[in-house]
C-alpha cells in the first residue's frame, strides 16, 4: 500500500470517524514532511495498516478505475427507467466501532504517534549532518537595516525622488559614521555604501516612470 492511496480515498466515505482521523493524522504529516521518500519508508507499516482497515470498515471509501465508475453509472440510469419512484435519502447513521476494531484503532493511534516521533528525530539526525549556513557579518547587518530604513519610506511619498534623495544622504552619511566608529574596513564599508545607493536607485526609476 502507498500514501497515494491514501491520498485517493474518499474521506467522507470513511469511518468510522476514529479511523478517518487516523487517515487524516497520516495525510497531514505527509503533506508537512520534507523529505517524502524518508516519511513513506518510516510510515510504511501504518499506511499499510490504515489502508487494510478502510479495506474492511469502509471498503466505499476506495474510489473505483474510470471503467467501473461509467458501468456503474449505466446501471444506475436503467434501474433509474424502471421506476417512477424517486429514493428518498436516507440520513448517513454513524458507524460505531466494535470492541475488536476499537482496540485495533486506539493501536493504530498509538503507531501515529510513535511514528512521528521516528519522523522527529530522523529529520533531527538529518539536520545535523547538513552544512549549516554561515551567520551574517557584522558589517552585512548594519547594511540590512539601513536598507529596511529606505523601505520605511511612507506609501505617499514612495514617487517623491526629491524625499528620496534627501533620504539616501542622511543614511549613508550614518552609515558611514557607524562603520567609522565600530572599526569597520573601508572596502566593507564601501559595499555597504554601494548596497544603499543601488536601493535607491531603484526607487527612484521606479518613481520616474
Amino acid at each position: 500500500m502507498t500514501i497515494q492511496q491514501l491520498q485517493a480515498l474518499d474521506m467522507s466515505q470513511v469511518q468510522p470517524e476514529a479511523l478517518q482521523t487516523a487517515v487524516k493524522d497520516i495525510l497531514d504529516d505527509y503533506k508537512k514532511t520534507s523529505d517524502k521518500t524518508a516519511f513513506e519508508e518510516i510510515a510504511k507499516e501504518n499506511i499499510e495498516k490504515v489502508f487494510l482497515l478502510v479495506e474492511r470498515l469502509a471498503p466505499k471509501a476506495i474510489k473505483k478505475d474510470k471503467v467501473e465508475k461509467s458501468e456503474a453509472k449505466k446501471d444506475i440510469k436503467k434501474e433509474e427507467k424502471k421506476t417512477s419512484k424517486p429514493k428518498e435519502a436516507t440520513p448517513k447513521k454513524e458507524v460505531k466501532p466494535t470492541k475488536t476494531v476499537k482496540k485495533e484503532l486506539d493501536g493504530l493511534n498509538a503507531d501515529i504517534k510513535a511514528c512521528r516521533l521516528k519522523i522527529r528525530l530522523f529529520n533531527e539526525e538529518k539536520r545535523k549532518h547538513e552544512p549549516q549556513k554561515p551567520k551574517p557579518k557584522r558589517h552585512t547587518k548594519i547594511k540590512n537595516h539601513f536598507i529596511a530604513i529606505a523601505n520605511l519610506i511612507p506609501p505617499a511619498h514612495k514617487d517623491n525622488v526629491k524625499m528620496q534623495k534627501e533620504a539616501e544622504k542622511i543614511l549613508l552619511r550614518a552609515h558611514r559614521g557607524i562603520m567609522n566608529t565600530y572599526g569597520i574596513n573601508f572596502v566593507r564599508a564601501e559595499a555597504g555604501e554601494k548596497a544603499i545607493k543601488e536601493k535607491y536607485d531603484k526607487m527612484e526609476e521606479k518613481a520616474t516612470k
